[in-house]
């Protein structure tokens, strides 16, 4: 019984990423031009010539690149699986709910890891920046990829495309160029920030500088927020794949 469910998750992944093998070279195409625009582009914009503005670039392109994969990018294909009936053929296999889910997470997380250590290269030639690779920093990056993939999950099952794409921009474009990720949250007004807190984007962004380059303090709310986004997104998804018509 657990061989059969192993080769059919093994099966579905394999499955996944056929499917995907025409989107996966452009969506790393993306994610690279993304790191560069964002630290460099931004460089320009935002006159970042002290070293505190550099590092929230540098920081800010790797929360980009995971939000334009995780929440962005994710759910406009499994919003298209959903609408061309692929998600329907899924749910005849013998393949529990969670697999489905499972398996779409594996692809989508690793597809978000090239626009990352892009990110990490380029900050570091650029900025001089120190990437601390270590346990801490390995579990909070799969711990972040886990919880926005299942944001942007929910997202797509959720909603129907056309309400889809609007949600999906809404977020990219809040957390470019409103959102406290490529900039210090001093710059907005206090009552703005509070609420920024609580929205699942400037943690992502408060515990990348902490466990990957030692510029924040560690502050458990931040995990707190992002477990609470993750889990409340996993359980909508749930319901989604397990209802009946």
């Amino acid at each position: 019984m657990i061989k059969n469910r192993y080769n059919s998750s093994i099966g579905l992944i394999k499955w996944s990423l056929i499917r995907h093998k025409f989107y996966i070279p452009a969506f790393v195409i993306v994610q690279i031009l993304l790191s560069v625009a964002v630290i460099y582009g931004f460089s320009f914009i935002t006159n970042a010539v002290d070293n505190i503005s550099r590092t929230f670039l540098c920081t800010g392109a790797i929360t980009m690149n995971i939000i334009a994969v995780t929440c962005v990018l994710s759910p406009q294909i499994v919003s298209e699986a959903k609408q061309n009936g692929v998600l329907d053929y899924q749910k005849t296999l013998p393949i529990s709910r969670i697999g489905i889910i499972m398996s779409d997470l594996l692809i989508w997380g690793v597809t978000s890891l090239p626009g990352i250590c892009v990110s990490m290269i380029v900050g570091t030639i650029n900025f001089n920046m120190n990437v601390q690779i270590n346990i801490v920093s390995c579990l909070s990056l799969i711990f972040i990829i886990t919880a926005l993939t299942f944001f942007g999950f929910s997202i797509a099952y959720l909603f129907p495309s056309n309400i889809m794409a609007l949600i999906t921009q809404v977020v990219m474009i809040g957390g470019l160029l409103f959102s406290p990720i490529v900039y210090s949250k001093d710059r907005l007004p206090l009552w703005m920030a509070h609420i920024y807190n609580y929205l699942p984007f400037v943690p992502v962004s408060n515990i990348i500088r902490f466990s990957l380059f030692g510029l924040d303090n560690f502050n458990i709310m931040n995990y707190i927020v992002i477990l609470f986004w993750g889990f409340i997104s996993f359980l909508s998804s749930m319901y989604v794949l397990t209802r009946r018509k």
